[in-house]
């Protein structure tokens, strides 16, 4: 029992957990005005001359990256859960786990978008969605590469 258990929290875990992290950036604790309280003062402590606007926008980009680069690790979590269910090697691209990841991070991108519409600090946002499943995608796509790749190895 304790072998499966060690199985099944070895693989299953992460994107659970990677889950409840991204739920925890969908709090009013990460919202625009929290965390420009930190990257604001940094990035004027490494360009004091800046202009206001141009660190809006600098945030602005950061907070979007974040959304692509959450969701990427997202999918890359649910993959690798699925594809070690499958007993099948990471090298090897199996559609159906691929098609799962990504089913997985898009339902969950608009479950989180809904949930900040709850929140006093925070908005839904379409575009986040569509910033997060692109992420996933784009996941998707690099590990799809990756198993072309090494096939021609």
């Amino acid at each position: 029992m304790s072998s499966q258990f060690s199985h099944w929290s070895r693989f299953w875990l992460p994107p659970l957990i990677w889950m409840l992290v991204i739920s925890l950036f969908s709090t009013d604790h990460f919202s625009g005005q929290q965390t420009s309280r930190f990257i604001g003062p940094l990035l004027r402590f490494f360009m004091p001359e800046v202009a206001e606007a141009t660190i809006s926008t600098i945030q602005f980009f950061i907070r979007k990256t974040g959304h692509l680069t959450e969701y990427a690790l997202l999918f890359v979590f649910w993959y690798r859960a699925f594809q070690r269910h499958a007993e099948a090697p990471l090298k090897e691209w199996k559609r159906t786990q691929g098609v799962y990841s990504l089913a997985i991070c898009i339902a969950y991108a608009i479950t989180d978008e809904w949930h900040q519409t709850w929140t006093s600090h925070r908005v839904g946002s379409p575009l986040d969605v569509t910033l997060d499943s692109a992420g996933a995608a784009a996941a998707m796509l690099w590990i799809r590469w990756r198993s072309v790749i090494r096939k021609d190895e």
